[in-house]
């Protein structure tokens, strides 16, 4: 009797279940919504640095105006050059206006890195120790430095040794002033400014100027007291500039050789240094 009621009562169960699952079906869990497409970022630019001049409008250098014909001040203080009017000529190749940043020399590697300006336009010489700092530019200008004297100084060195003994002036923090300190017996003085130890020397207070030689000749020039009394083969000149900003060096490099091509670059040779 036990066996036949569980029967039954299996069956009913059953029935139960049949009926349960009979009336509808259970719906499957809804998918998952699709993940919203990540948004796409656009392409970093290849020319960060000249698309923030370009936004701003300007090209903005550093330089110390006192290294004719590379920059000096004209009668009204405005600074005009080699090195200005070829910087002009890639402010406009970029479509903005040229401004200038006037530093001591020995400063201006330090406030070229810290963004006080984009180029360091100052008839500076590529050394090795420098492109430790800072990136150059292709060469512009391939020359002599030289010992400018006083014409009364009688003195026709040869060499730099043969200033032993002598007071020699150079600009503060230049390869000049770096070279004369590697010769012993020589008193070096270094100025802020190129146009100081010109006249320093024109006064009898130095024996002699070591600098680039164009610039020498340009205070000869000058002063027809002062003369050139030696040159000696000199470092290449060229525009220094961050070694974060690649694009602007590849930039003023591309506008450099053009002025080499169309003739640019020797009109002004001729401007500034004949």
């Amino acid at each position: 009797m036990k066996r036949y009621f569980s029967a039954i009562l299996s069956g009913v169960l059953a029935l139960s279940l049949l009926a349960g699952c009979g009336g509808s079906k259970p719906q499957a869990p809804a998918a998952p919504a699709p993940a919203p497409a990540a948004e796409q970022k656009a392409p970093e630019s290849k020319t960060p640095t000249i698309d923030k001049i370009k936004k701003d409008g300007k090209l903005v250098i550093g330089t110390s105006p006192d290294y004719p014909p590379f920059e000096s001040l004209d009668k009204d203080n405005k600074v005009i050059g080699f090195d200005v009017d070829i910087m002009e000529a890639v402010a406009k190749k970029l479509g903005v206006k040229l401004e200038i940043v006037q530093i001591n020399f020995d400063g201006l590697i330090a406030a070229l890195t810290a963004k006080k300006f984009d180029i360091m336009a100052a008839g500076v010489s590529v050394t090795d120790e420098r492109k430790k700092t800072v990136d150059f530019s292709q060469p512009y200008l391939i020359g002599n430095d030289a010992i400018l004297v006083h014409k009364d100084s009688g003195l026709k060195p040869a060499k730099l040794e043969d200033l032993k003994g002598k007071k020699v002036a150079a600009q503060l923090g230049t390869v000049q002033a770096d070279a004369l300190k590697k010769v012993e017996g020589i008193e070096v003085k270094e100025y802020n400014l190129f146009t100081e130890a010109a006249s320093a020397l024109a006064a009898k207070q130095v024996d002699a100027v070591y600098l680039h030689s164009v610039v020498a000749k340009s205070f000869a020039k000058a002063n027809p007291v002062l003369t050139i009394g030696l040159e000696i083969k000199a470092e290449d000149t060229a525009y220094a500039l961050r070694k974060d900003t690649p694009d602007l060096t590849a930039f003023v490099n591309e506008v450099l050789t053009e002025m080499e091509k169309n003739g640019e670059m020797e009109k002004l040779v001729q401007k500034w240094f004949k």
